[in-house]
């Protein structure tokens, strides 16, 4: 499997090509960063479309992480230690153990429960639009799990989207409506990724 690089040159060319037409007038748009790896992207889309559009647009964050994720990232000087050792380590070693770890995380995707937390505060009949933005699609389960946990508290005719920069995975259990790459791993500058 390839891993590559995130480009936002890229990333903002592929939110033309696809956003351009995304808003309507008098349309009141959510966005919704999925923590940690969607909220930077969630920020480049809302810088994006503050700057395309005069809609009102808010933005919000939710919680929703595989296990690993919380495990990687609950010691704060093991971080460190990791990103120190991704600093000095060669581009295509930490290519190697970037596609082992996403073996590893595909052959071990067993319990796909995710709990979702949101902002108690979020009036989600009032938008007319929601849009969920999260990094990368593995399994799917994340952002299956938060798809479900909006449209439960969705009451109104609001319309519901998503967007990953990819796909890793191509059985992975749901697709979002807008995606940048498929079966490519990216290496975010914001991620704990070798």
């Amino acid at each position: 499997m390839k891993v590559i690089n995130f480009n936002q040159h890229v990333f903002e060319d592929f939110l033309d090509k696809n956003l351009s037409d995304f808003m309507i007038e008098n349309d009141k748009l959510l966005i919704l960063g999925i923590k940690e790896g969607g909220i930077p992207l969630a920020k480049i889309v809302v810088s994006y479309l503050e700057n395309k559009y005069s809609n009102s647009l808010d933005f919000e964050t939710i919680i929703c992480q595989r296990p690993s994720t919380k495990i990687k990232k609950s010691n704060q000087f093991k971080k460190s230690i990791l990103k120190t050792l991704f600093q000095v380590t060669p581009q295509f070693i930490l290519n190697r153990i970037r596609v082992l770890e996403h073996y590893y995380l595909m052959k071990n995707v067993q319990n796909s429960y995710r709990e979702v937390i949101f902002s108690d505060k979020i009036d989600f009949s009032h938008y007319s639009k929601i849009l969920i933005v999260d990094d990368a699609v593995d399994s799917g389960n994340t952002l299956k799990a938060v798809l479900d946990k909006v449209k439960e508290n969705v009451k109104n005719e609001s319309k519901i989207f998503s967007l990953a920069a990819v796909v890793t995975n191509k059985e992975a259990c749901i697709w979002p409506d807008y995606t940048l790459y498929s079966d490519v791993l990216i290496r975010f500058p914001w991620s704990l990724d070798g």
